[in-house]
């Protein structure tokens, strides 16, 4: 079969081995690599955390998480896996894992990978007892930090200035798990490889972009965390910004992880949220305040929809809605690319669109329309193709994006620069919601969320378009 395997021998570190993002989402990438036979013959799992566990009862918590696993395959992993406790703010803590992963590998010049598996108060201790305990300049360590980066612009720029006294910036890999979703890697790969398709998604040629997450769960085991930011910094500021950028930006020449940066964050430090209640509607589940760990009097939004442009000319007045919520009808996330109609045709009929549908279907949909003369129906013409992987070479979006932090292929990973010019407009948006105080409209659980949504397309004369 002609995909990666990992060859070299590597030690991935764990930090917050014990909690659930290791056990949701690491420990079934990790899986799904082994059950492919990704990983060298030589290769250590480190889990690093406060608890107090033995390397057994770590291998068991790896065994649990792992549904319909196969016992050959899940044992050979588990045999990979060691636990080492610690603080994370304790240096000699950091120093003696590392005497303990030189002990274990039999040599200094491993490669390691530091996933922080942390909530981000810890990140900053982490990484400096990372840089402060690093025997030189030149070891391969490798730090994967998953978002947030930041809670608002002045953090993430604090941030990236203190991650830069310690680590060089190729040594870091910002993870934002929706790179890793095949198809949000397809959009780039299709707008690459075919010209016409890419001709019509220019600005002069697009009358609105449509960019809709639905979630049908609510807020379950991240109330805790979920209540401190709310949908616009959990979703906006991260996976739909990237995905609006993706889609709107100009095709990069060169494959270079830099080339696709810089597009991206020409497009992010471009965005404009024009202070109006009209482009923004805030929502809140019925049952949310009956969610555990949710305070009575809270005002956190779990719906946002909002109305945004590109200040740039070859973008004038082309505006991208975008909108997003829990407890909604479906769990749905799809792009709708509505492309401008001719003068002359009548304002009833409907547009050419583009639909990107990234799940449950991973597919790219182009719909045209068929209108009969003689009968004056309109009839549907479209064509399919799917975004999905196919076989044994599909993993994780976890899975693919540590195989690319092995490879040394930053594509898929996202750079401070972007990072901090969507927080720019995600602070625009938050700081104007509180200044004008906008209400937030409560929406029955199940629901398509608050039917002010409307409002925001109708002001253009369009209106949103429901994939059923």
């Amino acid at each position: 079969m002609n995909f990666y395997k990992h060859k070299k021998p590597f030690v991935l570190i764990i930090f917050g081995a014990s909690g659930d993002l290791a056990q949701l989402k690491l420990f079934p990438a990790l899986y799904s690599l082994a059950e492919q036979g990704r990983f060298p013959k030589n290769f250590y799992i480190v889990g690093f955390a406060r608890s107090k566990m033995t390397h057994q009862q770590f291998r068991n918590h790896l065994k649990k998480s792992i549904k319909n696993s196969s016992p050959k395959i899940i044992n050979n992993l588990a045999n990979h896996l060691y636990y080492f406790q610690g603080q994370y703010n304790k240096l000699e803590d950091f120093q003696n894992l590392r005497t303990y992963i030189k002990k274990l590998t039999k040599s200094s010049q491993t490669t390691k990978l530091a996933y922080f598996s942390v909530p981000p108060v810890v990140f900053k201790d982490i990484i400096e007892n990372l840089g402060e305990s690093k025997n030189a300049e030149s070891e391969d360590l490798r730090l994967i930090i998953e978002k947030p980066f930041g809670e608002d612009t002045e953090t993430a720029r604090e941030l990236f200035h203190f991650t830069a006294r310690y680590f060089h910036e190729d040594c870091v890999f910002l993870l934002d798990h929706y790179l890793g979703k095949s198809a949000v890697q397809s959009i780039l790969s299709i707008r690459h490889s075919n010209r016409l398709l890419n001709l019509m998604m220019k600005g002069p040629e697009i009358a609105n972009i449509q960019i809709s997450a639905f979630e049908k769960i609510g807020v379950s085991e991240r109330a805790g965390y979920f209540d401190k930011v709310g949908t616009i910094k959990d979703m906006v500021q991260s996976h739909l910004l990237q995905i609006l950028a993706l889609i709107t930006m100009s095709i990069p020449i060169s494959e270079k992880h830099e080339s696709l940066q810089r597009e991206k964050n020409n497009i992010l430090s471009a965005l404009k949220f024009i202070e109006s209640k009209q482009n923004i509607v805030l929502g809140q589940y019925d049952s949310y305040k009956q969610e555990k760990d949710i305070p009575q009097r809270t005002s956190t939004e779990t719906f946002v929809a909002t109305r945004l442009f590109i200040d740039r000319e070859s973008w004038y007045r082309t505006p991208i809605y975008i909108r997003t919520g829990k407890k909604l009808h479906e769990k749905h996330t799809y792009i709708v690319v509505e492309l401008k109609k001719f003068a002359f045709q009548p304002k009833d009929e409907e547009p050419n669109r583009l639909v990107f549908e990234l799940f449950p279907n991973e597919k790219i949909n182009i719909r045209l329309v068929n209108k009969h003369r003689s009968n004056d129906e309109d009839q549907s013409l479209s064509t399919s193709n799917s975004l999905a992987c196919f076989g044994d070479d599909c993993l994780t979006e976890h899975a693919l994006l540590i195989l690319d932090v092995l490879r040394k292929r930053r594509i898929n990973f996202l750079s401070f620069q972007e990072i901090i010019a969507t927080w720019q407009i995600t602070d625009s948006i938050t700081n104007f919601v509180k200044r004008k105080k906008v209400k937030i409209e409560s929406y029955k659980d199940g629901t398509y969320g608050p039917k002010s949504q409307e409002k925001l397309t109708q002001m253009d004369g369009f209106k949103w378009f429901d994939l059923h």
